[in-house]
């Protein structure tokens, strides 16, 4: 017994690092903080301000989400409100600031994730995947990456170091 449980746990170590679990754990952090900041106002003066039903309001809602994420990656240099807390932003797989239409993408992947039992089970599954692998059913549906902002800070310094390397003689 003792044998079959070391042997999963070596091959859960090997899966995971400490880098990929210290992202995972920031980006489900700033997805909760985009979340809670959106939710909670949002649906308060749908529901009580405007009076809008129930149902509306939770599609009204998931709209909304997937038109915040779109907007703050395209012009709040790739990061949403939870992002920019945690030094987070998003790229596409190349490092450049994704096309429009991806993010649009991969943001109406992620409000799926609010519909019950199949949405959740597919966020679960996007949970799993992000520790695992280190990506994210939405991130690859719209070809993105999240990363730090310093990795993208030490990439700028090792693209002008090898540029200043190639000048000199």
């Amino acid at each position: 017994m003792t044998k079959t449980f070391s042997g999963i746990r070596e091959r859960v170590d090997r899966l995971m690092d400490k880098k990929r679990l210290i992202r995972g754990v920031m980006r489900l952090l700033c997805a909760f903080i985009d979340y809670v900041l959106l939710m909670f106002p949002v649906q308060f003066v749908m529901l009580y301000v405007m009076e809008i039903e129930l149902r509306s309001v939770d599609f009204l809602f998931r709209l909304l989400f997937a038109v915040y994420g779109v907007l703050m990656v395209e012009y709040n240099n790739g990061a949403t409100l939870g992002k920019m807390l945690g030094r987070l932003k998003v790229r596409d797989k190349t490092g450049v600031k994704p096309k429009v239409l991806y993010v649009g993408l991969r943001e109406l992947v992620k409000c799926m994730y609010l519909i019950p039992i199949a949405g959740w089970a597919a966020g679960l599954v996007s949970v799993v995947m992000l520790f695992v692998k280190g990506t994210t059913l939405h991130d690859m549906a719209g070809g993105t990456k999240v990363i730090f902002r310093w990795e993208e800070e030490d990439l700028e310094e090792a693209e002008k170091a090898k540029e200043a390397a190639r000048e000199q003689p």
